[in-house]
Formats: C-alpha cells, sequence, structure tokens
C-alpha cells in the first residue's frame, strides 16, 4: 500500500492558466509537419530552429515524488524566487548543461519507454550534465506510479495544465531541449529516440559546451 501523500499547494494559478496551444494534440504535430513541408517557419520546438539560442523561460514545477500540488509557476519575475518544498526551480540547473524532456502517455505508447532511456543516460553522465523530466497533462498519481515501477531516478516535474510545455509550444512526445549553462537554449529534437541515439546526442552536446568553454 502506497502511503498517501499530504497535499500542498503554492497557489500560483493566476500566472499559469492558458491556451494549450501545441500541447498533446496529434493534430497539432500534424498541422506543423504539414507547415514545414510548405516551407513555413515551425513554431514548434524541437522542428526547425524555433527557440534555439534563446533563452529558458524561467518555471518552478511541482516534483512528482514530492506532496506539493498545483500549477506551475511561469511569471517571469517570480518562478525562480519560489521557496517551496517539493518546487523544481529550472533556474537552480543553471549552473551546468542541462536537458529538459516533454512527456505524456495519452496517444503516446512508447514515449513513456523513452523516458526510460532518458534515466539511464542521466546515470551514464552523472555530474556532468542536469537531466529534468516533465510530465505534461498526465494524472499526477499515475505519473508517481509511472517513476516509482519504473525506479527513476532524475527529478520529475508534473506539468498539471501545460503551462511549461506551453512556453516552448510543445507538440510531441518526447520533446527534449538540450541548455548551454546560464540558460540558452542551443538544441532541441523532436520525435522517438532510442538510448543509444539519445546518449550520443548528449555527449554531442557536453562535447560542444566543452569546446566553447575553452575557446
Amino acid at each position: 500500500m502506497r502511503k498517501r501523500r499530504e497535499k500542498q499547494d503554492y497557489g500560483v494559478g493566476r500566472t499559469s492558466i492558458v491556451a494549450l496551444v501545441g500541447v498533446v494534440a496529434a493534430a497539432v504535430v500534424g498541422i506543423v509537419v504539414i507547415n514545414i513541408l510548405a516551407g513555413q517557419e515551425s513554431k514548434t520546438v524541437g522542428l526547425g530552429d524555433y527557440r534555439v539560442g534563446e533563452k529558458v523561460d524561467p518555471f518552478a514545477i511541482p516534483d512528482v515524488r514530492s506532496g506539493l500540488e498545483g500549477d506551475a509557476n511561469v511569471d517571469r519575475e517570480e518562478a525562480c524566487s519560489v521557496r517551496v518544498e517539493g518546487a523544481i526551480r529550472v533556474c537552480d540547473f543553471f549552473d551546468r548543461p542541462l536537458v529538459i524532456s516533454f512527456w505524456f502517455t495519452r496517444g503516446a505508447e512508447k514515449c513513456v519507454e523513452v523516458q526510460d532511456d532518458f534515466d539511464r543516460v542521466a546515470r551514464k553522465f552523472g555530474d556532468r550534465v542536469a537531466m529534468l523530466s516533465i510530465n505534461v497533462l498526465d494524472d499526477r498519481d499515475r505519473v508517481d506510479e509511472i517513476v516509482m515501477e519504473r525506479g527513476w531516478e532524475v527529478p520529475v516535474g508534473h506539468d498539471r495544465d501545460g503551462a511549461v510545455a506551453n512556453l516552448f509550444r510543445v507538440g510531441g512526445c518526447p520533446t527534449f531541449l538540450f541548455v548551454a549553462p546560464g540558460g540558452t537554449i542551443v538544441r532541441a529534437e523532436a520525435g522517438e529516440t532510442d538510448y543509444r541515439r539519445l546518449s550520443a546526442q548528449v555527449r554531442s552536446f557536453l562535447d560542444g559546451q566543452a569546446k566553447e568553454a575553452q575557446g
């Protein structure tokens, strides 16, 4: 029997109620692909260069392993100042290279398996890179069960209303952001992958960051 969480809420709904443009719906992904084929610029992260070269928007999000409930704080002025037990602040990861993975289960059966690979890659590279997993819109208790059943060690945030995913116009599962120290997005990928490919991408990302640091 699982111990029932004591629910907390850090009351930030006023800044996180959004129209979920580009989140989860397969129809949106289809539209994006059509736009690319038509030669139009993609406005979905991971397809084309959208958001590459820009700073990550500040956010604080409930850790699914904690008792904290509520929507993410996506207020640019407040998010990185949130001091609540159980809140994951993206700004706390900006001291080193960071990879963020957005995922969900609805209509994306293989996405959980990709998160298995994401967790394995995190263990492989250890402290060389920060890895943050963010679930979008799934039931909180179900996400908690998945994390425990599969034994993931990476921090997992719960984007209850999709506010964080909407900041980046996430439109596919999984979607990865590769973020340089300081918070600039240097690469974004969307679509199915596996341990070998993701591991190679992270290694390439780290090698690139090392070269920039040297020169």
